[in-house]
């Protein structure tokens, strides 16, 4: 028999109950839920260990199995340490034990990279993850800054760290006068001085661009690298640096090498 106009219209008010409940637990996930997640700065059980699985699965299967060019194992070159020091010690330290200047204030925090988990990554799954970074963590993605035979040096340069062979780089300290020289040094300079410290250049090239050997500003084509990078020198396009900046960059820059 066919329903009657009851049984209908009934069947009607339980679909529109049950849209309009469907509808209040979605505004409550979209409304409620974020909001805690951001709050959220605590482990919950087995919360890394769920995250170190998904990691190492995505990894896994994003990664293929390329070949490191650099060499299996560990290697030290100038440019996977320079990269190393200007883009990835800030957070994961100079020793790779996570415990650099910020790494144990994001969340998760940074990872230690000499953990028995991140050792027993392959060197392609380490360059997928460094290439592109990983999503609801403080990792970003390199691609877009060092070309693949840089982020393959950095591979090489992690499994250095993992052996203790990693060798640091020794910044010359500022001194106060040093640091307030660009305030001399009119408008242009200092907006330049804001940059070069905004875009951690200090880290590698040291605060008054006096870091040793490769890494010091005494070249004239500053530009060129700062747009293409190299040598584990970021690259710098104009989507993150503009014509303005890079200008003011330079003449920040060009003080440094008349002092």
């Amino acid at each position: 028999m066919p329903p009657d106009r009851r049984t209908i219209a009934v069947g009607r008010r339980e679909l529109r109950a049950f849209a309009l409940g469907g509808l209040l637990a979605a505004l409550l996930l979209a409304f409620v839920v974020p909001p805690l997640a951001l709050l959220h700065r605590q482990e919950l059980p087995l919360e890394r260990s769920l995250a170190n699985a998904t990691v190492t699965l995505v990894a896994r299967l994003s990664a293929g199995s390329a070949a490191n060019p650099v060499g299996p194992g560990a290697h030290v070159t100038d440019a996977g340490r320079f990269a190393y020091l200007g883009s990835c010690a800030t957070c994961h330290g100079a020793k790779g034990d996570g415990r650099g200047a910020f790494g144990r204030d994001t969340y998760p925090d940074a990872a230690d990279l000499t953990s028995p988990n991140t050792v027993a990554k392959t060197d392609a799954e380490l360059f997928w993850i460094i290439k592109n970074g990983l999503a609801f963590t403080a990792m970003p993605g390199f691609g877009r800054v060092y070309p693949d035979q840089n982020i393959w040096e950095l591979v090489s340069y992690v499994r250095a760290l993992q052996e203790g062979k990693g060798t640091a780089v020794t910044i010359p300290m500022a001194t106060r006068e040093q640091l307030a020289f660009a305030d001399l040094a009119g408008a242009k300079a200092q907006r330049g001085a804001a940059i070069y410290l905004a875009m951690a250049c200090a880290e590698c090239h040291g605060p008054i661009g006096n870091a040793p050997g490769e890494l010091s500003l005494a070249g004239p084509s500053e530009a060129s690298a700062i747009r293409g990078g190299g040598l584990g020198m970021p690259a710098y396009p104009p989507d993150r640096l503009s014509e303005a900046e890079l200008d003011d960059l330079l003449t920040f820059v060009a003080t440094l090498r008349g002092r």
